[in-house]
């Protein structure tokens, strides 16, 4: 079958080892480990673990949302070619890197290029400030999991203590119909003999002026259908009282985060019990983690494929569907909808978290990880795309039962995973099973991404201090006791105030700072092309045009864009109708900096701080690789291919290279380190003849 050209151009097929008879240049074999430092054991556990990260619980209440919001299907079109002009490009390009120089996030940047190695503390930073959220809702799907195995789960009914007068079940009517029904039944207008109670229930339930009763309170025309009518507009749902008076004991002084109130420490245990299965995964690195993975990342497909089939198969799921996937193309005008697409793709691939990148550094040396950047783009993209079905059929089924707008009960977020779809799932025959199924899928998804932000703080510390290496359970219990303690602000009444205040500014805007930084560290500072032929000596074969120039100047010119038009509309962080005051959002800035400060911060230093006379050769100095970076790299490849013809980096034929554009700084930074060195010996030798003659 003949490959169409274009392919053939961008490299794709090829490099995917599709569509050529020829044997590939590099075969992969089963090569050496870098001392102290482990491998995959298979190319399966990486693939595996790199879909657990991107495929986590933003693709079930995120993205169906963000669909159903920006235009439907029409959204897909902005997705998808952000998807080729950001996705593909820098996931690869993140793969590569890491691979390539078999370091975690804090020690690459520090190696390739020292000005920069603030970036790998931004990696960290983000990672851990993710961490402490993030496991906050792996602890509540754990919570609602084990509420899940009772025969009647308690969020289903309004017969519980925390229940108000204005809850309504969906299988029966609530305390307030009963009453108004109990009114309709009344002759006159006296209940028990009195007219309080009519009065009381007019000014609580708000039905005077909807109703236009009169001064005597005669209910004669409030028939049955018009209360239940009034309720389902009025009305609380039981899920959403377990979530507000149950789970966070919600109060009249809880309305802000001026105050949390006290912890809950139901909650607070299901934390630290999601600590302490995250620290177990993790505790011997890749060795332990790679294993889980093949459960954690699989078994929540069989979950949602379940899901799927049993939503479609409801009444009304159909109107649900044709809500998330109809498109409305006049939606592409609006510039939100483009920063929409971008800004979850980001969200979706995990691209500048550094966790892409410290997973690739646990390959071998030859691992085709082209391969595996557009299976983990496409992988995420279709379960975002599939979890859309499995969210809007049972939405749909939801607003038929009770006769509302399927706008009217979506929502993005925890209000979809904790509210409304555990009040549709509560709908169905054999509740407990589906809503059991459901939250272990949300545990899943969130402890495979879990697993790998945490451990690219922990890579980066034991790859940075070699101690910790020794005592990597310690050093795992130790960071993992910090975050949960820093979390338990968000298990609190008011925990979810604190809890969407980090989740909209602690990997927001500082996360497209560091993406930029990536593209013009590796592709600047580095070099495009020395970049390039460090692939070529991995792959086989050069990466493509398409592949370089969106690295070097498309896919940071549009991140840039990106941010522009973030920051020309900002606005404030936003809990439903709550708008945080001005010092909750300075607090948010905080954390936002705190992530992209230190690459400032670092940079200044470090090139103060250089050892050389004058500014220039102090630049020089800084922003050349250190030598050291690429010897286990150079052992990797020899011992991955013994009769190859690759060159590495330090071999003499690339030496003899002629000097291009990428490499010149190179050239200079070697002159400069050698003169340095010189004069370092020559003083040396002064003061060695000084000392002599003392």
């Amino acid at each position: 079958m003949p490959v169409p050209t274009f392919l053939k151009k961008f490299g794709i097929l090829e490099r995917c080892g599709i569509g050529s008879s020829e044997k590939p240049a590099v075969k992969e074999k089963k090569e050496k480990e870098p001392a102290g430092r482990a491998q995959w054991s298979s190319q399966t556990e990486f693939l595996l673990t790199c879909i657990g990260y991107s495929v986590g619980l933003g693709n079930v209440w995120r993205f169906p949302y963000l669909c159903y919001k920006n235009g439907g299907g029409a959204f897909l079109l902005p997705y998808m070619l952000m998807m080729v002009v950001i996705g593909f490009p820098l996931l690869f390009m993140e793969y590569s890197f890491g691979q390539y120089f078999g370091v975690g996030s804090l020690t690459i940047y520090k190696k390739v290029c020292p000005l920069f190695k603030g970036v790998g503390i931004s990696y960290c930073v983000i990672n851990a400030f993710v961490c402490i959220y993030y496991n906050v809702i792996i602890a509540l799907s754990l919570y609602y999991l084990f509420g899940s195995f009772t025969s009647l789960m308690p969020w289903t009914h309004c017969n519980n203590a925390w229940n108000t007068e204005m809850c309504l079940d969906a299988h029966g009517m609530s305390k307030v119909v009963q009453d108004l029904i109990g009114i309709n039944n009344t002759s006159n207008s006296t209940v028990e003999g009195t007219t309080t109670t009519i009065q009381t229930l007019v000014d609580v339930n708000g039905i005077g002026s909807s109703y236009n009763i009169s001064g005597d309170y005669n209910m004669t025309s409030l028939n049955m259908t018009s209360a239940l009518s009034l309720n389902k507009s009025a009305r609380t749902s039981p899920t959403e009282e377990y979530w507000k008076y149950k789970l966070l004991n919600v109060n009249e002084t809880i309305h802000g985060i001026d105050n949390i109130g006290n912890v809950r420490w139901h909650v607070c245990l299901c934390l630290l019990l999601a600590w302490i299965l995250v620290v177990l995964i993790v505790c011997k690195g890749i060795k332990s983690s790679g294993k889980v993975v093949y459960f954690t990342a699989t078994f929540p497909y069989l979950m949602l494929t379940v899901l799927v089939v049993r939503g479609v198969t409801l009444e009304g799921a159909t109107d649900g569907i044709l809500y998330f996937v109809t498109p409305v193309w006049s939606k592409l005008a609006s510039p939100e909808v483009w920063f929409a697409a971008a800004t979850q793709l980001f969200y979706a691939t995990n691209i500048a978290w550094g966790g892409m990148l410290t997973m690739a550094s646990y390959n071998t040396f030859h691992h085709n990880c082209f391969r595996d950047a557009i299976i983990i783009n496409l992988v995420s993209f279709f379960t975002s795309l599939y979890a859309g079905f499995a969210v809007f059929s049972v939405i749909g089924y939801m607003a038929h039962e009770n006769g509302q707008a399927v706008e009217d009960v979506i929502k993005s977020g925890p209000g979809l995973a904790f509210i409304v779809y555990p009040e549709a799932l509560g709908l169905m025959p054999l509740a407990p099973m589906w809503s059991a199924l459901f939250f272990f899928m949300l545990f899943l998804l969130g402890i495979g991404s879990q697993m790998v932000g945490f451990e690219t703080v922990i890579t980066g510390l034991c790859d940075e201090f070699p101690i910790f290496r020794k005592r990597r359970l310690l050093t795992s219990i130790a960071v993992a006791t910090l975050l949960f303690l820093f979390g338990i602000p968000c298990v609190t009444q008011g925990g979810m105030y604190v809890l969407q205040l980090m989740d909209w500014y602690a990997a927001g805007f500082c996360v497209l700072v560091v993406a930029v930084c990536e593209c013009l560290i590796i592709n600047w500072f580095y070099g495009n092309e020395k970049f390039a032929g460090n692939i070529k000596e991995m792959l086989g074969d050069k990466p493509g045009w398409w592949w370089r120039i969106c690295w070097k100047v498309i896919s940071p010119v549009v991140i840039v864009a990106i941010l522009i038009f973030s920051f020309v509309k900002y606005s404030g962080a936003k809990y439903g109708e709550y708008i945080y005051p001005g010092w909750a959002d300075g607090i948010g800035w905080c954390m936002g900096l705190a992530s992209i400060v230190p690459i400032g911060v670092v940079a200044l230093y470090t090139l103060l701080t250089a050892d050389a006379p004058t500014l220039k050769e102090k630049y020089i100095l800084v922003t050349t690789p250190d030598k050291s970076i690429f010897e286990n790299r150079d052992k990797a490849s020899d011992n991955g291919s013994e009769d190859s013809e690759q060159l590495s980096p330090n071999s003499p034929e690339l030496k003899q290279t002629p000097t291009t554009g990428d490499s010149m700084l190179m050239d200079d930074s070697i002159a400069v380190q050698e003169k340095l060195i010189n004069k370092t010996n020559s003083t040396k030798h002064f003061d060695d003849i000084d000392d002599a003659k003392v």
